[in-house]
């Protein structure tokens, strides 16, 4: 099968971006994460793509360089929990292995002397299939770092299907749904805020929830999620005596909607915190057809513990180290705490 590598540009987006769509690929697939990077110019957007002789896409591989310390690294994208490279469906077993091992081959020749690791996330297929490490990634040196015992981390997904209030709300842990009335019966109300009349509002509450841990984002960042992806997501808010206290960021793909940011206030404790808008997302997903919703990277067996409650099937990601140089990890680690260890003694005379 005759086919070659290349980087995508601007005017492949359009053929990738339908075949992100036909293969059900993820949110976190779309090549307009290509305009997030060069927007926020910490990471360097380099989407890797596989033609044949005929033009035709057979796979995609979306991948980014972070800068480190001194050298920097290959990450198969730093947001959500399912991206890696997408193939065409009907390819069979042997052709899907020439598609991925070409491209192995171009970041090998191209990154490995450079760079110091590769971080890959597999993509994950939302269906009932067995998710297994790959022996072709680890026969290339890709050392899988999973835990398919505790299956952390990983992602939680439902399988959505009507009626809601049949099908998926009575499938719920009881008490979430006592609980979810009982947050309702004391004055909490959602509304999908079509024209993000309260965007800027969520985009506080989430900068304000993560200081907590020592994160920090501009409203910058947020307001460009919106300027690049404006039909493809939906915001819900949820309301105590008019003032928004939760809300819910949602990604969308033709199949599946992602609950992507849920930031919530003090004031949210005493309505479940972000469950009702939760809840009112996979309503609505589940109404308007799509098949799947995906409740996102969960971290902790207490995330985790919640998220079944909503009847979610726990799907465990595929994640893959290729170390290209330990010389090059070990210097990064040694300069990057000396650069820590340097700022701390400048935080002592501020």
């Amino acid at each position: 099968m005759s086919m070659h590598v290349q980087i995508a540009s601007e005017n492949d987006k359009e053929q990738w971006n339908l075949f992100v769509d036909r293969e059900c690929g993820s949110f976190f697939h779309y090549f307009d994460w290509k305009y997030m990077y060069e927007f926020k110019k910490r990471n360097r957007y380099i989407p890797l793509l596989i033609k044949d002789s005929t033009d035709t896409i057979l796979g995609i591989f979306p991948i980014v360089e972070q800068p480190g310390p001194i050298y920097p690294s290959l990450s198969s994208l730093p947001e959500g929990a399912s991206d890696g490279f997408l193939l065409k469906s009907d390819l069979n077993i042997h052709e899907q292995n020439l598609v991925v091992q070409s491209f192995l081959n171009f970041i090998k020749a191209n990154y490995s002397q450079s760079h110091a690791y590769f971080y890959l996330r597999h993509h994950l297929p939302l269906s009932h299939k067995p998710i297994h490490p790959s022996p072709l990634l680890m026969e290339n040196g890709y050392q899988w770092q999973g835990n398919l015992s505790t299956k952390l981390l990983c992602t939680y997904v439902l399988h959505l299907e009507k009626p809601f209030k049949e099908m998926m709300f009575s499938s719920m842990a009881k008490n979430l749904r006592n609980r979810i009335r009982h947050a309702k019966k004391i004055g909490a109300q959602v509304i999908i805020d079509d024209n993000f009349t309260y965007f800027d509002d969520f985009a506080q509450m989430h900068m304000e929830m993560i200081k907590k841990f020592g994160r920090v984002t501009k409203k910058e960042d947020y307001d460009q999620i919106l300027k690049i992806f404006p039909e493809k997501i939906k915001l819900f808010v949820c309301f105590v005596d008019s003032e928004p206290i939760t809300a819910l960021l949602n990604y969308y793909t033709p199949t599946t909607a992602y609950g992507a940011i849920g930031p919530y206030n003090i004031k949210a404790k005493s309505y479940q915190n972000n469950t009702l808008p939760m809840c009112a997302s996979i309503r609505y997903a589940c109404n308007s057809g799509y098949q799947y919703f995906d409740m996102g990277i969960t971290h902790t067996s207490s995330l985790a513990a919640y998220k079944e409650k909503f009847g979610a099937s726990r799907i465990p990601m595929m994640i893959y180290q290729k170390k290209f140089s330990q010389f090059k990890m070990a210097a990064n680690k040694t300069a990057g705490s000396i650069g820590t260890g340097r700022k701390r003694i400048v935080d002592l005379f501020r």
